[in-house]
Formats: C-alpha cells, sequence, structure tokens
C-alpha cells in the first residue's frame, strides 16, 4: 500500500456504467447523473460500572445510490420491476491513479423514488440500494461473473476486503 500524498488519486468525473444482473444478465441501466457509494458505522456507547465509557463499532450500513439521466417509459416502468427484489451489482466508478475502479455488489435491495421535474434539467430517476452483508466476504469470478464491459478479467475467485461489495482495480493498458 501506498498512501500519501498523490494527485493521481483525485477523480472529478465518475464511469457513468451501473448495471444490475437480473433473469441471468447483466442490464445497464443507463446514463447516469451521479453515483453514491455511502459505508456508515454507527458508534455505540457503553458505560462500564465505574462509570467511565468508551465508544465501540455499532451498526454497518451500505448504500449505493445511483441517479439515472434517462427518464423514457422503459426506465419509468423499470421502477415498479425493481421492487421486492435483490439484485447484484456493477458500479464503474472511473479512472483512479491509471486503473479502472470498479465495485461489485452481491446483493443490492433497490429501493426505487422518482422524482420527475417539468421543466426540470434533467428530470431524474433515483435508485436507492442497500447492500446487504453476505456471510464472508464477497466474491467474485471476473470472466463470469461481471458484465462483458466490465475491465476487471480472470478465471479465479477474487474475494474482497469485507462482507457487503469488492472493489476491483484494473491497470490501463
Amino acid at each position: 500500500m501506498s498512501l500519501g500524498k498523490n494527485i493521481k488519486r483525485v477523480r472529478l468525473n465518475g464511469g457513468n456504467n451501473f448495471q444490475i444482473k437480473t433473469g441471468g444478465s447483466w442490464v445497464n441501466l443507463g446514463h447516469i447523473l451521479k453515483g453514491q457509494i455511502e459505508d456508515q458505522t454507527d458508534s455505540q456507547e457503553v458505560t462500564f460500572a465505574d462509570g467511565s465509557t468508551v465508544d465501540l463499532d455499532g451498526k454497518r450500513k451500505v448504500k449505493l445510490t445511483c441517479t439515472l439521466a434517462q427518464t423514457s417509459k422503459e426506465e419509468i416502468e423499470l421502477v415498479d420491476d425493481l421492487r421486492n427484489s435483490t439484485y447484484e451489482g456493477y458500479f464503474y466508478n472511473g479512472i483512479i491513479d491509471g486503473k479502472h475502479q470498479e465495485f461489485y455488489f452481491k446483493e443490492l435491495d433497490i429501493i426505487p423514488k422518482m422524482n420527475l421535474e417539468v421543466p426540470g434539467s434533467p428530470m431524474q430517476l433515483v435508485l436507492e440500494m442497500s447492500a446487504a452483508p453476505q456471510g464472508t466476504n464477497v466474491s467474485v469470478v471476473p470472466d463470469s461473473g461481471l458484465p462483458n464491459d466490465a475491465f476487471a478479467a480472470g478465471a479465479g475467485a477474487v474475494t474482497g476486503k469485507n462482507q457487503y461489495y469488492l472493489i476491483l482495480e484494473t491497470a490501463i493498458s
């Protein structure tokens, strides 16, 4: 790991590619205006018998929110189709430090929200997704478990550092 100041790790734009796996196939949901990954852990205060306290890690919540730019009938009706199911998710985060950065989520519960403001520039659909923790750290075989246009490749499983998502980085060739 080479932490420290590195201007190549500062990124102003994303990758504009969000896909979910439905019916055994990856589906690109169109242009995205923005995407946000939140990984938050609440602290839990514990008070001991002597009155001293300590804050410990509490509940962890991981969310992915994508704002879709496309609002045709097909995208709008997709909102209803996505309710009450979970999906695998792929989010391309763009190029960081000369590498393609991709996130893979094993299980996303999608909470669709629609905001069609007329006139509006642009109209948008917001998909708020809660990542479900898995029993083990998330893993995927890039060649068979990711969309065809993903940059990561390989026939062996890649395992992440947590039970919610996996970060894949691939050098630009």
